[in-house]
């Protein structure tokens, strides 16, 4: 009897391990791969977990075509790939908006992100709304097709313009990504337990699918709003007509062509539908009839007819939609969220300019990464200075100090802006 409640101990605890074997395969097998419009599969590259003061507020995912490893050939615009986000807190959709500006002015040239800063306002205007848990945004590269946006597998935008992709991918695999950590952990430089960890954490938060599809301006909406007579339906649209041609069939009374007779005779009208029609050749052939016969304060009567046919109320709706949905702003322009990365990208090559291993620090073999953030003035002079992580070493959280004074004063913050000070961050690597 003992050995047969053993037996069962056994079998029941083998099925649930089996069970919640399947569940974490399942969980693997869905974060790991993904689908392209296509229907390409692509595989996961690595993944990482976005942090702002120690916060985690995304994972991030990156995949590229099967057993593809180096993240710099994906910067290839005939490779497919994707980067995916979840996030794991509530997120503000302004401080996203920014965050991708910024980061991709940080992260690019300025000759690289002048060109496409229509491309890129206008994917930051697709975030109208605040992120929840769980909320995704997808970025899909289809060689020939363009770059696919998605908001909890809703597409978006399709952006075709050569480059954009590479700006966005720049943003995590960049000289100044969101942290050390995360380009390390994307680039699938970690053990696998830990990935493993961060692909749990990935698919455990899942999208509300549609949330978003109320923020997605369609083709319909535009059209629906585009009225004239002929889109409405016959019986409506003839009523229109109808009321509109009523004043106009008043003045063409018999008493009023009459009066005008013994002047210029009007010519005989074989179709009234064809008159308006008529007016603007009043100048053709026969000239000598139309001489003698057309009224001139008549035919100005008769030219208003054609506008009065549409109704008035019809006339500002197109207006309307114009507000609703303004077309693209043109950029050769300003905009503060990329000048400001594009300012901080500056700075920060400003200060690595100076930046020396300390020789106690290397006899010592020491090693360590510094955050520092630094407060200037108009004329770029420091005002504050303060490291917000440290390294772990006096001697190299020293030297961060003494390499961002010996790099000062920085260039004055950048008029547009009009800013008393600014504040940045630099981020400096000690790494033997």
């Amino acid at each position: 009897m003992r050995k047969s409640n053993h037996q069962k101990y056994i079998s029941s605890s083998l099925f649930i391990f089996l069970f919640l074997l399947s569940i974490q395969a399942s969980i693997s097998k869905a974060a790991t791969t993904a689908e392209l419009s296509n229907g390409q599969t692509l595989e996961l590259i690595g993944i990482g977990i976005y942090q702002e003061l120690r916060n985690d507020i995304y994972v991030g995912a990156l995949y590229g075509p099967p057993g593809f490893t180096d993240t710099e050939q994906l910067k290839d615009p005939n490779i497919a790939k994707r980067m995916s986000i979840r996030f794991v807190v509530p997120y503000s959709n302004r401080k996203l908006a920014r965050h991708w500006k910024e980061r991709m002015a940080m992260n690019n040239s300025r000759s690289e992100w002048q060109p496409l800063t229509r491309e890129i306002v206008n994917f930051s205007k697709l975030f109208k709304r605040e992120l929840v848990v769980g909320d995704e945004l997808v970025i899909d590269h289809i060689p020939t097709v363009g770059t696919q946006i998605y908001l909890n597998s809703t597409l978006f935008e399709t952006i075709n313009k050569p480059g954009f992709t590479e700006l966005l991918l720049n943003v995590w695999l960049g000289n100044i990504p969101p942290t050390k950590a995360f380009k390390t952990n994307i680039r699938g430089q970690m053990d696998n337990s830990a990935k493993m960890a961060l692909v749990t954490q990935f698919d455990s938060v899942k999208p509300i699918i549609g949330r978003f599809d109320d923020d997605l301006v369609t083709d319909t909406k535009v059209a629906s709003a585009d009225t004239s007579t002929k889109d409405l339906p016959e019986e409506k649209a003839a009523t229109k007509v109808a009321k509109n041609e009523q004043p106009k069939q008043d003045k063409k009374e018999p008493p009023k062509v009459a009066k005008n007779d013994t002047k210029q005779p009007l010519p005989e009208k074989t179709n009234k539908a064809q008159e308006p029609k008529n007016i603007p050749v009043a100048t053709d052939k026969p000239v000598e009839k139309t001489a003698q016969n057309t009224d001139k304060p008549k035919i100005k009567t008769e030219v208003k007819l054609e506008p009065d046919i549409i109704p008035k109320k019809t006339q500002p709706e197109p207006q309307k939609v114009a507000k609703a949905t303004p077309p693209p702003v043109e950029e050769n322009f300003f905009d503060a969220d990329l000048i400001t990365g594009s300012y901080t990208r500056d700075l920060i090559n400003s200060v690595r300019q100076y930046q020396e291993y300390p020789r106690k620090a290397l006899i010592e073999r020491r090693e360590g990464d510094v955050t520092a953030q630094v407060t200037i003035n108009e004329e770029g002079e420091i005002e504050s200075l303060e490291l917000v992580e440290r390294s772990g070493s006096r001697v190299l959280d020293r030297a961060v100090s003494r390499i961002i004074k010996k790099a000062a004063p920085f260039q004055p913050i950048p008029p547009e802006l009009k800013l008393k000070e600014f504040v940045f961050e630099v981020p400096i690597s000690f790494q033997l």
